[in-house]
């Protein structure tokens, strides 16, 4: 069996306008979101794929020093 990309996050400055984009650009709808004390994170889904947001308080929250912009995780799933 072939896994599938079913999981992408992504680290963005602002959550809300890119929640924003990502919804209008592919029609994602908002399933959940999270506040904790190293970031907030906003999930978007089309019902088969899942994009999470993610905002982190700091470079070392987000564990490295890209200053907390671009490409987080991704996850494939049978």
């Amino acid at each position: 069996m072939k896994g599938k990309l079913r999981h992408i996050a992504i680290s963005v400055p602002d959550i809300a306008p890119a929640a924003r984009f990502y919804k209008e650009a592919f029609g994602l709808e908002e399933v959940n979101y999270v506040e904790t004390p190293y970031g907030d994170g906003l999930s978007l889904s089309d019902g088969v794929i899942n994009l999470t947001l993610l905002k982190f308080h700091s470079d070392d929250a987000a564990g490295d020093e890209r200053g907390n912009i671009g490409p987080q995780h991704v996850a494939i799933h049978p």
